[in-house]
Parts: structure tokens; C-alpha cells; sequence
């Protein structure tokens, strides 16, 4: 088939496209500030976790974002390592999204902590013999790499230090994302999450939600072709294999072993109160639909966006299966029963207000990701354009 090829600068978005983009993000923010003076002025009462059920929905977002950032982070490193010239726009449009979805799940964190005010204790005054103090140390490390690296961009090229030392941020990267899984996997309180498969998981995860995230603002800001569209395609692919392949080791292994306090949690990821958290988002919106996609038009750079967005949007519902089905289950069989009251409770639904600080966070990430791409205009602008045909925008 004949293709009519147009040239056109890939880092230039429609204005149209941009003003929702922004006016979405600004409308998400301001229901977090919403969402945030609420959670000062009542503290923790407006929230639904509790006693029994500690963590909740803002957890299970740290976790995730947290992971993308790390995900998004790695690809960017790895194009710098391998000295990819052709790729350094959407590498740094990588680091970006890194950042904006880094600061989303801080935020989070943050605001579920006690006291968030203290929280520079544990930035500064670290317990270096817990998985924790050395997260904290990690986090600092993170967030100046990505600052300075997008900082030094902003003159209209790519520090020499981003291409020298890809290698060692890949690897940081990869440390980082598997620490996450780590803070899980040595919770033998847990059985679900007291496995050698979690920080395996995580990085898998992070992989995923992190190049999905990556796709998705790379069909958003015009930045792929349809080749990058394909192979970037195919990497979501493999991971989206991986995931499936690893779930159903934890959970068939789980399940014939027959180790009740596993068994039991598994069974209610499955069949439980929150079934369709697995089934209708997690493996169906955020595993079927988009292999089917990326395996039916394979190239097409909107649809690959398209389904990178649907894999990083419900990349939540793995980590809300995670967190909300072990925390659910009696730790000691009965406690619900002899002890009652507020926040006693082994149920949990998001309260309003977790929803409208989740709701902001997002659109915090999304403020970042845009005003770093006007701020680093001379760098994206500045760019040679590239071609891209009639047959790969299908």
C-alpha cells in the first residue's frame, strides 16, 4: 500500500489537544487542594482505614506511581546508555513523566503518614538498619537525579552525564524499584506479601506502568513513529506476559499448597467483596484489552497510546489487591468480633476525601509533565523533525 509521507515536528501537539490537557490536569488539582485542607482540618477521621485495615487507597497509589516513576525512569536510561540520539526527546519526555509521577506518589505517602510534618525525620534522621531508612535515603538520591538531569536540559541539549552514566541510573533504577518491592517482601506478618516473588513483581510492574505511562505521553505530545510506536509495543507486550505468567505462580502455588492464611487471602482477591478489582480492571482493562490492541494494529502510534494509558491507569488495581486483601483479612481470628467500634472495621472503601486527594495527585503529575514540556521548549523545539506516514496515524 502507498503511503503519503508528511513531514511535521513531533513535539508539537495540537493547541486544542494541550488546552484540555492542562484544563484537565488544573480541574484534578483543584479537587486535591480540596481533598488536602480537608484531610488538615479533620485529620484522619474523614478517611475510612482504620485499626485493622491501616492502609488504603493513597498506599496503594504511593506504591504504584512510585513504581512507574522508576519504570519511566529505566527506559530513559537506557536510551541514554545505548546512545540512542534518535530517542533522546522521548527520553527526556521520560524523566519527566519519572518526576511528575515521583512527586504524585510522595504526595501520597505524605498525606497518610501521622504526622506529615515530621516526615523530614525520616528524610534526615534515617534508621539505615530498616528497609524504610534506606528507602528514604534512596528517595533523596532519586529526586535530585531526575531534577538535575531535567535542569541541565533546559539549555537545548542533553547533559554529557546522562549519556556517560546511563548505565549506573539504569541500575539505580532497577535498585529502586526492586527496594519497593522489598519493603513488602520482608513482612512475614503477611503470607501474601512474604514471598521472594514480590520485589520480582514490583520491578515487572514498574516496568510496565512506567513504559505505559511513557507511551501514552509520547502519543499525546506526537513524539513517536510508528517504528518506535511498534517496538515500544512489543516491550508492553513481554511485560504484560511476564505479569500474567508471574500472578499465576503466586496464586496457583498459593491455592494448592493449601497454607490457609495464604490461601484464604488469594481466594479473596478472587472471589472476595472486591472481585471485580482483579477480573474487570486489573486482567480485563489492564491486561486483555490492551494486548489486544497493541496486537491487532501493531505500529499505529494512537492506538499503542492508547493502550500505554490503560495499563498505567488501572496499574492500581494490582497494588489495591495487594494492600486491601491482606490488610482485610483477620490477622487473629475473631479481633473483629471482640473489639468494635470506629475504625475497627476490616471493610474498606475510599472515603471522598481519599478520593479527591488521589484525584489531585494526578492531576499534580500532569501539571508537571506539561510545564516541564513548555519549559524545556528549546530542547523539544529545537529538535530536527521526523517523518511519519499516513499508514502509521490509522
Amino acid at each position: 500500500m502507498d503511503t503519503i509521507s508528511t513531514q511535521r515536528a513531533p513535539a508539537s501537539p495540537s493547541v486544542r489537544g494541550l488546552t484540555w490537557a492542562w484544563g484537565a490536569a488544573g480541574i484534578a488539582f483543584g479537587a486535591g487542594v480540596a481533598g488536602v485542607i480537608w484531610r488538615f482540618a479533620g485529620g484522619h477521621a474523614a478517611a475510612n482505614y482504620g485499626s485493622y485495615v491501616p492502609w488504603g487507597l493513597w498506599i496503594a497509589a504511593y506504591i504504584a506511581l512510585v513504581g512507574a516513576s522508576a519504570g519511566a525512569f529505566a527506559f530513559a536510561a537506557l536510551v541514554f546508555t545505548q546512545r540512542r540520539t534518535e530517542h533522546y526527546r522521548m527520553a527526556v519526555l521520560a524523566t519527566l513523566v519519572a518526576l511528575g509521577a515521583f512527586a504524585a506518589g510522595m504526595t501520597n505517602v505524605w498525606l497518610d503518614l501521622g504526622h506529615p510534618m515530621r516526615v523530614w525525620k525520616l528524610m534526615f534522621q534515617p534508621s539505615l538498619g530498616s528497609v524504610m531508612g534506606l528507602m528514604a535515603l534512596f528517595y533523596i538520591a532519586y529526586a535530585v537525579i531526575l531534577v538535575a538531569g531535567l535542569y541541565l536540559t533546559r539549555r537545548g541539549s542533553v547533559p554529557a552525564f546522562m549519556e556517560r552514566f546511563g548505565w549506573v541510573a539504569f541500575l539505580f533504577a532497577v535498585a529502586f524499584a526492586g527496594a519497593e518491592g522489598a519493603l513488602f517482601g520482608v513482612v512475614g506478618a503477611r503470607p501474601l506479601w512474604e514471598s521472594g516473588l514480590t520485589p520480582v513483581m514490583f520491578l515487572v510492574e514498574a516496568g510496565a506502568l512506567g513504559l505505559g505511562l511513557v507511551v501514552a505521553a509520547g502519543a499525546v505530545f506526537r513524539m513517536m513513529t510508528g517504528d518506535l510506536a511498534r517496538r515500544l509495543g512489543i516491550a508492553l507486550l513481554i511485560f504484560l506476559g511476564i505479569i500474567v505468567v508471574l500472578e499465576w505462580a503466586e496464586y496457583s502455588t498459593a491455592l494448592t499448597a493449601g497454607v490457609p492464611a495464604k490461601a484464604e487471602v488469594v481466594q479473596a482477591i478472587l472471589t472476595g467483596p472486591y472481585w471485580w478489582v482483579f477480573w474487570v480492571l486489573h486482567l480485563g482493562i489492564g491486561i486483555i484489552v490492551p494486548a489486544l490492541i497493541l496486537f491487532s494494529r501493531p505500529g499505529n502510534v494512537k492506538l499503542t497510546g492508547v493502550a500505554g494509558a490503560l495499563i498505567a491507569a488501572v496499574g492500581i488495581a494490582a497494588k489495591l489487591n495487594l494492600v486491601l486483601s491482606a490488610l482485610t483479612q483477620e490477622s487473629l481470628e475473631g479481633i473483629t468480633d471482640a473489639f468494635t467500634g470506629p475504625g475497627l472495621e476490616a471493610t474498606y472503601f475510599p472515603s471522598a476525601m481519599e478520593w479527591l486527594v488521589w484525584i489531585g495527585t494526578l492531576g499534580l503529575a500532569g501539571l508537571i509533565v506539561l510545564g516541564g514540556r513548555r519549559m524545556l521548549a528549546p530542547y523539544f523545539d529545537g529538535r530536527p523533525a521526523v517523518t511519519i506516514t499516513e499508514e502509521e496515524t490509522r
